[in-house]
């Protein structure tokens, strides 16, 4: 049995984050642009007051190294667990996400790639179907589910 996945708040705003800056804002109108700007020195001088290295530093490296599921993963793991023991902290940053997708900013719209086996990916599904395929890409001789 497969058990249901679901994306924590720290892994939407370090995909978010990483996102915004390894496009460097290309494809962000400047409203969204602005706005994960905020998140970024929201989170950046939150850390800081509160001289969470560890935080701080995850937050940096995953600005400066865009495309390492483990730097994101790093940044995801403290932004939960500072989420998990302070509510003002968890809800300022939703406020910051809020503010984000209006302005246009696709806070639920995440792409994955997963390789290799036993690998499973859902996203913000609700009244969908999802079908699963193991063993090979879609159609080739595979078991679907």
């Amino acid at each position: 049995m497969v058990e249901p996945v679901s994306l924590t708040l720290g892994a939407v705003v370090a995909a978010l984050l990483t996102k915004a800056a390894d496009k460097s804002g290309e494809n962000l109108a400047d409203g969204a642009s602005a706005a994960v700007g905020r998140l970024a020195a929201w989170l950046r001088e939150r850390f800081s007051r509160d001289g969470d290295q560890r935080a701080a530093g995850a937050l940096e490296m995953a600005e400066r190294i865009t495309d390492s599921d483990s730097v994101r993963r790093e940044l995801a793991g403290v932004i939960d667990a500072r989420a998990a023991t302070d509510a003002a902290f968890r809800t300022a940053l939703e406020k910051l996400l809020a503010d984000a997708e209006r302005h246009g900013v696709e806070v639920k719209s995440l792409t994955q790639t997963a390789w290799g086996n036993q690998n499973v990916q859902v996203a913000d599904v609700s009244g969908s179907a999802v079908t699963t395929s193991i063993g090979g890409p879609p159609g080739s001789d595979t078991h679907a589910s």
